[in-house]
């Protein structure tokens, strides 16, 4: 379980520890990835079928219905109960749907010369909404 993000924690230990493992695994970072470039509510089984096909490096239509339903059952056992809980997306359970929170609008990542880790900070975007 992971613990919920708050910006006014964004640079402790405990928000990057947090964050970063949020982005450990490639099913999560490809799912905020879609949301960031669909920002409207997507259905839990939409957004099984487009990480399917670029897991599988394939058009959506040539996605079988395994491997959807497969992805499908990952995202709501693990990547969304994980996303959720750290505070980046809104999971409607009794209607399937997933969409962003403001959280990531309002985070700006940087590259860092120092330990070549991303900086996190708070950005001037914070009044984006979805």
């Amino acid at each position: 379980m992971v613990e919920q993000l708050r910006l006014e924690q964004v640079e402790t230990p405990e928000f990057l520890d947090t964050f970063y493992t949020v982005l450990s695994n490639a099913i999560r970072r490809n799912a905020l990835q879609y949301l960031l470039t669909n920002p409207r509510p997507v259905l839990v089984d939409r957004l099984a079928l487009e990480l399917a096909a670029l897991e599988q490096g394939v058009s959506p239509e040539h996605v079988t219905s395994e491997q959807q339903h497969d992805l499908q059952m990952l995202l709501t056992h693990v990547h969304l109960p994980a996303l959720s809980d750290a505070g980046v997306v809104e999971w409607d359970r009794e209607y399937g749907q997933v969409t962003l929170t403001p959280l990531l609008d309002q985070l700006s990542v940087t590259d860092s010369s120092l330990n070549g880790l991303p900086e996190l900070s708070v950005s001037a975007r914070s009044e984006t909404s979805h």
